[in-house]
C-alpha cells in the first residue's frame, strides 16, 4: 500500500483524544521524540506565525530546524519541512513504511490504532531524528493536554499563543477551561513562552508554570512599539531593536515578539552548551543574535495568513477559521480599507461557530462568493449563503468550488476593489494559482 492509499485508510479513523496509541507507536519507533530539540507550541491562533517567525530566526543563526506542520497549503508534504524545503516523496514514502509495519505490531499487541496525525506526528519524529536537525519545531494539533505530540517529555521550551474559543465540544465551554489544556504542554523541565492574552488565559497559565516550578515568560502591549503600519507590514521596536514584517496585521506584530522572546531563550541556552559560539566573545556573539533576529524576522513568510496574492485588485488569502481570527481579519480591513469594496471568498468548516466569525466579517462586505469545501467537515454551501442572509444585506452567489468562486469574484472586480478568501485553511490546498 503506498502512502496516500494509507492516508486515505487512516483519515476513516477520525480523530481520538488521549495518548495511549501514540504512545504504543513511539514504543515501537524506539521514542524518536526524546533524541531532538524540541520546540512545542499550543495555541487557538497564531501558532503557525509565531513558528515561522522563529524557524527563520533560527535559520538566520545557523541552525538546522525542522518544522512539523498541520493543516497545510501547497501540498501534503509541507507538514514536514527542515529549513523551509519540503520532504521528499521518497523519503516520506519510506518512512510511511517504517511506521506501518510499527502499527502493525502495536495492533496486535495492544489492539490500538492510531490515527492519521498520530502517524504523522511520529513520522516526523522519525524524520528531524535521521536529518539530526538543531531544533524540531512542533505545533500541537488541537487543545494540547491530550494532544498525540504531548507525548514529549523534555522540551527546550513550550510556547502558548493567543487562546480564544475553538473546538469548545472536545476543550471546554470557558476561556478557562480551554487555557487549562493548552497549558497541559507545560513541562518541568523548561520555562513557556505566553503571548498576550486576557488576564483569564494568563491566570491558567500562570498557575500551571507554579505547579510545574517553571517561569512563565509573558509578553505585554508595553513590550514593544509599533512605529509603522501598513497592508503589507509593520516596524516595531523591541528591546530598542528595530524590526520589519513582512507580514500584515498588528497582531502579527505579537506574534513576532512572541517568537524573538523565544529565540532569546534558545540562544542563550544554547551558548551555554555550546563550545564553538562560547569560544566568540560574548558581545560579538550578540550582535550575531541580534542580527539573525532582525535577519529572520523580515525574511518570515507565512501563506495564509493575510497573504497577497495579487495587487490589482488587492486580493488577500486569510486562514481566519473561528471568531477570533475573524475579529483580527475584520479589524484589519476596518482600518486600512474603508472605502474600499470588500468582496469574500468563503468556505467554512459546519463544526466551526461561524455564524459569529459572520458577525464580525459581514458589517463590511458587499458581495460574498461561496462554496462548500471539498472535506467531509465542510458546510454546504447554501446553508452558508443563507445564514449570511440572516446577518447582513449583501449580494451572496454559490459557486461550486474554491476555484469557481475565485474567477467569479476576479472577473466582477473593479482593480481598486479588496478580495478576501477566507473561512478556512483547509481549501487553500485546491486554489490555484491567480496571478
Amino acid at each position: 500500500m503506498n502512502y496516500i492509499s494509507l492516508i486515505e485508510e487512516l483519515k476513516k479513523r477520525g480523530s481520538v483524544p488521549g495518548l495511549d496509541a501514540i504512545e504504543g507507536l513511539l514504543e515501537e519507533l524506539g521514542h524518536p521524540e526524546d533524541n531532538l530539540k524540541i520546540v512545542h507550541i499550543a495555541g487557538t491562533n497564531g501558532k503557525g506565525s509565531i513558528f515561522a517567525y522563529l524557524s527563520s530566526i533560527l535559520i538566520a543563526a545557523g541552525f538546522k530546524v525542522g518544522r512539523y506542520i498541520s493543516p497545510t497549503i501547497s501540498c501534503y508534504e509541507e507538514r514536514f519541512q527542515i529549513n523551509g524545503k519540503y520532504i521528499t516523496k521518497d523519503k516520506l514514502a519510506r518512512l510511511y513504511n517504517i511506521v506501518e509495519e510499527a502499527m502493525k505490531r502495536e495492533e496486535e499487541k495492544t489492539g490500538l490504532k492510531p490515527t492519521l496525525f498520530e502517524v504523522e506526528t511520529a513520522i516526523s519524529f522519525l524524520y528531524f531524528k535521521e536529518e539530526e536537525v538543531d531544533y524540531a519545531l512542533i505545533e500541537v494539533g488541537m487543545g494540547g493536554r491530550m494532544d498525540a505530540t504531548n507525548v514529549i517529555r523534555h522540551p527546550e521550551l513550550t510556547v502558548i499563543s493567543s487562546i480564544s474559543y475553538d473546538h469548545q465540544a472536545f476543550l471546554g465551554d470557558t476561556l478557562e477551561e480551554i487555557s487549562w489544556q493548552k497549558a497541559g504542554i507545560i513541562k518541568e523541565s523548561c520555562p513557556v513562552v505566553l503571548s498576550e492574552n486576557s488576564d483569564e488565559v494568563c491566570k491558567v497559565i500562570e498557575q500551571e508554570a507554579k505547579k510545574k516550578r517553571v517561569k512563565c515568560i509573558e509578553i505585554e502591549p508595553t513590550d514593544y512599539e509599533v512605529l509603522s503600519e501598513t497592508p503589507y507590514g509593520s516596524t516595531f521596536l523591541w528591546k530598542e531593536q528595530r524590526y520589519e514584517t513582512k507580514l500584515p496585521g498588528r497582531h502579527q506584530v505579537s506574534n513576532a515578539v512572541t517568537a524573538l522572546a523565544a529565540s532569546e531563550y534558545l540562544f542563550h541556552k544554547d551558548y551555554e552548551k555550546n563550545n564553538a559560539r562560547k569560544a566568540i566573545a560574548k558581545k560579538l556573539d550578540e550582535m550575531n543574535v541580534k542580527s539573525a533576529q532582525q535577519g529572520g524576522i523580515i525574511r518570515t513568510c507565512w501563506p495564509g495568513r493575510l497573504e497577497v496574492l495579487k495587487k490589482e485588485p488587492l486580493f488577500y488569502r486569510d486562514g481566519a477559521h473561528n471568531p477570533d481570527g475573524a475579529k483580527k481579519l475584520a479589524a484589519f480591513l476596518q482600518k486600512y480599507f474603508t472605502n474600499k469594496k470588500i468582496i469574500y471568498i468563503m468556505g467554512v468548516l459546519k463544526d466551526k461557530e461561524y455564524k459569529k466569525m459572520l458577525r464580525y466579517l459581514m458589517p463590511m462586505a458587499k458581495e460574498v462568493y461561496v462554496f462548500k469545501p471539498n472535506n467531509e467537515r465542510g458546510l454546504s454551501a447554501q446553508i452558508l449563503a443563507d445564514t449570511i442572509k440572516e446577518v447582513a444585506d449583501v449580494s451572496v452567489t454559490i459557486e461550486s468550488d474554491v476555484n469557481a468562486a475565485v474567477f467569479r469574484a476576479l472577473d466582477t472586480a473593479k482593480p481598486d476593489d479588496v478580495l478576501v478568501a477566507c473561512g478556512s485553511l483547509s481549501f487553500m490546498e485546491e486554489m490555484e494559482d491567480i496571478l
